[in-house]
């Protein structure tokens, strides 16, 4: 396994720290921009009660570059973006 990403990868997995409690979202969700600007959403999952988590699957990381993501969650109370992180997906052999 290596430290860096790279198109193509399956089963990598992607944490976002939420900042609060989101046991209770009914909506996971990962908003995705590629860097071509694409924009995919992919269906998450809490973990530990604060961060959404996603398993990188075939397809998803089929662009070389830096991959923008934002949560987006509903909860009882609130609905709404969380702030934008990003990575980095490499061409083989970078």
């Amino acid at each position: 396994m290596s430290d860096k990403i790279y198109v193509g990868d399956i089963g990598t997995i992607v944490t976002v720290d939420c900042g609060e409690d989101i046991s209770t979202a009914t909506v996971n969700q990962l908003m995705v921009q590629k860097p071509d600007g694409t924009i995919v959403t992919w269906e998450a999952a809490v973990y530990n009660t604060n961060y959404l988590r996603y398993t990188i699957m075939d397809g998803d990381l089929d662009q070389a570059g830096v991959y923008k993501v934002q949560s987006k969650i509903t909860l009882p109370s609130w609905s709404g973006l969380g702030e934008t992180d990003e990575f980095t997906v490499n061409e083989a052999y970078e």
